[in-house]
Formats: C-alpha cells, sequence, structure tokens
C-alpha cells in the first residue's frame, strides 16, 4: 500500500548525456531551490578531492529555475558527471510538518525509494558541508546487515537520555544501503513514525527527521569515524563562556557547518575554513551568489560576537547596535 510520499516525485530532469559506468558513487542532497548554489558547492568540493572517482548527483529540490538547469548543466559537462533533478511536490508532506512548516527537512526520506534500479548504496550529504577527502572509504565500506553507516551527534550521551536509543547519529551525512531500506519497508516505517510524531507532539518544533531517524534505525546502523561528518563550529559563544574548539580542518573528509553560522554568510568570511569554501565557489557558475548579511536577532548578535572577537570593533558596535534595537 502506498504512504503519502510514494508519487511525492513528480518529475525528474537528467542532465548530462555520459553513459554511466556501474560501479559509479552515487550522492544525494536536498533543499528547496534556493539551497542549490549551496549544494553545488558540496558537489564540486566531492568533485576536486575525488577526480578518480566516477560519480553522479542527485539533487532533490521543490522547483528548477531555467537558469539553475543551465548551471546544473553546465557543471555536469565540465565535471563529466550526470546530475539528477528531482521536483518534488511538497504538498505531499502537509502530514509530516511541523509549525514552520518547511516539507524540505523531510526530502530526505525520498532518497532510498528514489535509488531503488539505479544503485545499492547513495550518499546523503547536508548542503551546509565540503568535501576536503577521499571518498573512497564510504563507497567501498561494507554496508552488509545495515540500513546505513553514520557518524555520531555533538553531545551524543545527552541525546541518547533524551531520545531512549542505544546510539545517536547526525543525519547530515548517510551512507544508505538502498537494498536494506527496501528489504526491511523503511521507507513507509520513516513516513508512519514522522505522522506518529506530529499525532503525538502537535506541531511543536523539534529535531525534525534527526529523533524519527534514530528512533527507527537504532541497532541498525554502523557508526564511522568522526572525520566523515566533522561538525564545525563557526558560532561563537558570549564573551563568559567557554568557546567551540574546532579540530583541523584539513585532518577531515567531510566537514559539516552543522552550527547556526554557515560559511555563506558574511560575519565569518575570516575563517580561513570559509576561505577555502569561497574560493571553490569562486570557481563554479554560483560565483556571484552574494554573502548574507546579518538579519534578525540571532545572526546579528553572532556577527556583534565575531567582530569582538576578531577586533573588528566598528563593526561590533554597528551589529550590536542593531541587534539592541531589534530586541526593544
Amino acid at each position: 500500500m502506498d504512504n503519502v510520499l510514494t508519487h511525492a516525485v513528480k518529475e525528474v530532469h537528467i542532465l548530462g548525456h555520459q553513459d554511466i559506468p556501474g560501479n559509479v558513487f552515487h550522492i544525494a542532497m536536498t533543499g528547496t531551490a534556493d539551497y542549490i548554489p549551496h549544494m553545488g558547492v558540496v558537489m564540486m568540493s566531492a568533485v576536486r578531492y575525488n577526480p578518480d572517482l566516477p560519480m553522479a548527483f542527485h539533487f532533490f529540490v521543490n522547483e528548477l529555475s531555467k537558469k539553475e538547469k543551465e548551471n546544473l548543466e553546465m557543471v555536469s559537462s565540465e565535471i563529466q558527471s550526470r546530475i539528477y533533478v528531482h521536483i518534488v511536490d511538497d504538498s505531499a508532506f502537509e502530514t509530516l510538518l511541523l509549525s514552520d512548516r518547511v516539507a524540505a527537512f523531510f526530502y530526505r526520506f525520498l532518497i532510498p525509494p528514489a535509488m531503488e534500479g539505479i544503485t545499492d548504496r547513495v550518499l546523503y550529504l547536508d548542503g551546509d558541508m565540503m568535501c576536503r577527502g577521499s571518498l573512497k572509504g564510504l563507497a567501498d565500506a561494507d554496508l552488509d546487515g545495515y540500513a546505513a553507516a553514520v557518524v555520531s551527534d555533538r553531545l551524543e550521551v545527552l541525546q541518547i537520555q533524551r531520545v531512549h536509543t542505544g546510539r545517536y547519529f547526525n543525519a547530515g551525512m548517510m551512507l544508505i544501503n538502498v537494498k536494506q531500506w527496501k528489504q526491511d519497508q523503511l521507507f513507509d516505517s520513516v513516513v508512519l513514525m514522522a505522522q506518529q510524531n506530529v499525532a503525538k507532539v502537535g506541531t511543536r518544533l523539534s529535531h525534525h527527521d534527526q529523533d524519527i531517524q534514530n528512533v527507527l534505525l537504532d541497532g541498525k546502523v554502523l557508526f564511522l569515524p568522526k572525520k566523515y561528518n566533522y561538525l564545525y563550529n563557526l558560532d561563537r559563544q558570549s564573551i563568559f563562556k567557554k568557546q567551540p574548539v574546532n579540530e583541523p580542518y584539513e585532518k577531515q573528509v567531510i566537514i559539516h557547518f552543522a552550527g547556526h553560522a554557515k560559511p555563506w554568510h558574511s560575519w565569518v568570511q575570516r575563517w580561513p575554513v570559509v576561505q577555502e569554501y569561497a574560493a571553490l565557489q569562486g570557481q563554479t557558475p554560483w560565483k556571484n551568489v552574494p554573502v548574507v548579511l546579518p538579519k534578525g536577532k540571532k545572526n546579528l548578535h553572532q556577527a556583534a560576537r565575531t567582530a569582538r572577537m576578531e577586533g573588528r570593533y566598528g563593526d561590533m558596535i554597528r551589529w550590536y547596535g542593531k541587534y539592541f534595537a531589534e530586541k526593544v
């Protein structure tokens, strides 16, 4: 019996005409249409650090403009990889939505069934990432008996106590065993669990799909070293709190900018890892997409804190001024 998301993918655009060899590694990303530039940078970073690994890419988005289609066709030709654009119908997610009403948080549910008949494994990556190493370890990983391979989340012990699972992973990177998902009927199960979550908590914001997948896949996932989903924090804490410590980003395979601040935010552009991200973006069709200026209390507060820690006191005063004005 079909579930509400069975036909959520309305159409698929296949860009590029290269023959796909049988050992191609498939990478999938999801987001609203305005996230395509960020997903594009993730894609280009994967290609840069894996020149000898044949890859194909899947974008799950709610619309595709003529301009973005042209951009992706250009990239497909440049990197000699096929790009699949799966157009998603947001209305199919009505019974899963929380108070933010953002269907895109649940798009990744669509990946395993969409990959059936195409590949036995697919690497899901969030759009706020940058690849900086070889993915061959993931392409060759033994997933026999596992639904996915994952990396533990921050504060895992507290998360385990909260959701009552044996382990807790960050769902921003999932190496999915497509055959296992089909065999265990996990697509139907995860959709049903998401609907039950809404029935239980109403539309109150929670951890969207991450909690759901942790409960559903408890004991069914293989945990990998954190270098495959290294949670790199660009956020700044108040002057009285300990600042987050990041390990050297050069040693990570996949960097995940999992905090509030993202590499396309204007106030973090002085970070070396962000400068590398920006240099990569500068070689893509999205090179002219501007950085995002701080807007709203949280962003203004982060911009002010960052300016203070970098000794840019004029900017600090300006952003704190706008922050306090927003609070009034």
